[in-house]
């Protein structure tokens, strides 16, 4: 690499260790060609069982190597079987029966059946799990060893994606006797049906290793190991190029470059949403509309773009849903065109004045406001921010944490603003409901509006798609004027290899619609 500005990468010892291991490359012995290596600039993302993975997509794409769902995506995002082999859906009874594969074995050598599948059902109801909803399972009932039906209680129009799609199936012979699922970690935790199994996990050094399942039902498994190994994104290209890694997400400005020096590019749709979260729950300046909408005014989207992202995102919509997500975004959502004037009237008609120094206060009060980023790219946004508000009179403070850090104070309210971001977005609009209505974190939470809460819990039953499309429509308009959290934009996002396994970015997204290339169809059967 020769040139003005390049810098030297240096990586760190720790991590030369970690990959030779990973390579069996240590103590002479001769490397293991057959091994495909992951590079994350996150590293740990929980133990990799289903209730013990952290709940963000990296978490369940690892989890998955080790638990099948009854039905996968392929690489043109149609389902296709997995454990069950066909399905078929009873509109007069309102459930789908499934067919399971015969012979299929969990990685202990214990038969599957269809007892497996109706104690994940009934267990995870009893221990819930996050991803999936279960208020509209009425039944599950047992035909044979190899068939069952699920009785819905009413319409639910994503089942297939967000449940039959998203589900992992447990052995009840291991989970019936585990009473704290949460926090249960012994080794027969990871025994799943999955192409793959862990051989190492090190979540002090964010690493993983996983090695392919022999006797795996769907076919040859291809490489045979593969490993998850914590690079920063600024090493991932020297990283590419040294051989070190065979794959990971790379900053956009260096795509075309990568390309020019021959590796694959895989370019995700922008449907990854970064998001200004405000605190409308127990922030009492807050709860108002109005402020919410100055902040929306004020915060100049094309620069946190052009700046930012060098132009490799697309505007955020305040409806939250992106224009890629063609089949449901509403172009004709309400927008905030950058206005300072505008953002400084409104705060004025709040009864503010600016002081001497610049900022906005009221009966001696100033109009200050904590703004807290997670440490890493989004530290840029969260300057162009402050800068933006600052410039029409509100004080920001910046305070950085670590990721996970911020996803806890976010999910109890510890915060003023909150810069953040999910995936989801390009699947079923059923991502609305869990990020505006849901539960966790990645929720906004807002109850306020009864008109928004009931058009969200009304376009997941509705089952003609025109009439789905026109609810979710007038969702998005109610959530760009209500506000509660502004979508500053949409990442465009690369990722790079060697082609030692043919990754993909899954239309739809995996799961719930998580946007990871990642899709363990590309190491079946080949």
């Amino acid at each position: 690499m020769q040139g003005a500005g390049v810098r030297r990468i240096i990586i760190p010892a720790l991590m030369i260790a970690v990959i030779l291991v990973f390579c069996g490359c240590s103590d002479g012995a001769k490397p293991n060609q057959d091994i495909l290596k992951i590079g994350d600039e996150t590293g740990d993302w929980g133990f990799p069982s289903p209730y013990g993975m952290y709940a963000r997509g990296p978490g369940y794409i690892r989890m998955s190597l080790l638990f099948d769902t009854l039905i996968w995506k392929d690489s043109q995002g149609q389902f296709v079987g997995m454990l069950a082999e066909s399905w078929n859906y009873d509109q007069q009874n309102n459930s789908f029966t499934f067919h399971l594969r015969p012979k299929i074995s969990w990685h202990d050598g214990e038969p599957f059946t269809a007892d497996d599948v109706l104690f994940t059902f009934n267990y995870m109801q009893q221990h819930p799990w996050v991803w999936v909803d279960f208020s509209f399972i009425e039944s599950v009932e047992k035909l044979d060893d190899l068939s069952f039906t699920i009785s819905l209680s009413k319409p639910y129009a994503p089942f297939l994606a967000n449940i039959a799609g998203t589900l992992p199936i447990l052995p009840q012979h291991i989970w019936q006797d585990v009473q704290e699922p949460l926090t249960y970690r012994q080794d027969d935790a990871l025994v799943g049906t999955g192409p793959y199994r862990l051989a190492d996990y090190n979540p002090s050094e964010g690493s993983y290793l996983y090695e392919a399942n022999q006797n795996y039902y769907g076919g040859k498994v291809s490489p045979s190991s593969i490993a998850f190994i914590k690079v920063s994104q600024e090493t991932t290209g020297p990283m590419l190029e040294s051989g070190a890694i065979d794959a990971g997400s790379i900053p956009a400005d260096i795509a075309l470059n990568m390309e020019q020096k021959g590796f694959k590019l895989e370019q995700e749709p922008p449907v990854w949403a970064v998001k200004l979260i405000i605190n409308h729950q127990t922030n009492i300046l807050l709860a108002g509309q109005s402020l919410r909408q100055a902040l929306a005014y004020g915060i100049n989207l094309d620069q946190l773009v052009e700046i930012s992202q060098r132009g490799q995102a697309e505007k955020g919509s305040p409806g939250l849903i992106p224009p890629a997500n063609t089949d449901w975004h509403n172009p004709q959502t309400f927008e905030y065109e950058f206005n300072p004037s505008l953002a400084e009237s409104m705060i004025e008609e709040l009864g503010y004045g600016k002081g001497q120094d610049g900022y906005y206060d009221k009966e001696g009060q100033q109009l200050e406001l904590e703004l807290a980023v997670s440490q890493g790219n989004l530290e840029r946004d969260a300057q162009i921010i402050k800068s933006n508000l600052e410039d029409i009179g509100i004080k920001i403070d910046l305070v950085s944490y670590e990721a996970k850090t911020l996803d806890s104070k976010i999910e109890t309210w510890d915060f003023d603003l909150a810069l953040s971001g999910h995936g989801g977005l390009g699947g079923d609009p059923e991502s609305l409901n869990r990020v505006v209505i849901g539960k966790d974190f990645n929720s906004v939470r807002y109850f306020k509006d009864q008109q928004l809460v009931d058009l969200l819990n009304m376009q997941i039953q509705e089952m003609d798609q025109d009439k789905r499309k026109e609810i979710i429509d007038d969702i998005q308009e109610i959530y760009a004027r209500q506000l509660p959290s502004i979508t500053l934009y949409y990442p465009q996002w690369y990722w790079a290899h060697n082609g030692k396994a043919d990754i993909f970015f899954t239309p739809g997204g995996l799961a719930t619609g998580i946007p990871i290339p990642i899709n363990k169809m590309a190491f079946i059967g080949g």
